[in-house]
């Protein structure tokens, strides 16, 4: 007896996914990543920003001007600075520096209610010669005389 043969054809195609060229992508964008993956990069070192040219006026609020020589509030000057840093004889409560403190509750209530009904704002002139740590002294002692929100102005020219 024969056994009953089925015919192959020659030229079937199977019909199953192709993922060759999806493995082939898949492969490059993980080399891709891993060659140009840097965690350390901050950003480029030689970066300048533009200067500030906006044409808006600023908002109304209590002014706050910080300079190498001292901390000003409505022109005078309330906490002395020596080198663009902190004078150690000025009274600190943790961060806040207590005399901006007082100064600054004084300009808030002296400050009429927006009709927004937006919190106050405290704006911030601040010399770039003025260390970093001054500049969140001054804004944490804005939160702490109820100043929720601040603007940094900045002016034309040097």
């Amino acid at each position: 007896m024969r056994r009953a043969r089925g015919r192959r054809k020659r030229n079937a195609v199977d019909h199953g996914l192709i993922i060759t060229s999806m493995v082939d992508m898949f492969t490059l964008v993980l080399l891709f990543l891993l060659v140009f993956y840097d965690p350390d990069y901050q950003g480029d070192t030689k970066l300048e920003l533009p200067t500030a040219s906006s044409r808006r006026p600023a908002e109304s609020g209590a002014t706050v001007r910080v300079s190498p020589d001292g901390i000003e509030v409505g022109g005078a000057v309330v906490a002395g600075l020596r080198d663009g840093a902190l004078d150690a004889s000025v009274p600190r409560d943790g961060k806040a520096v207590l005399p901006v403190v007082a100064a600054l509750t004084r300009a808030r209530e002296a400050l009429a209610t927006p009709l927004d009904g937006q919190p106050p704002v405290l704006i911030v002139e601040c010399d770039k010669r003025v260390s970093w740590t001054v500049l969140g002294a001054v804004l944490e002692s804005g939160a702490r005389a109820g100043f929720p929100r601040y603007r940094f102005l900045v002016l034309s020219g040097e």
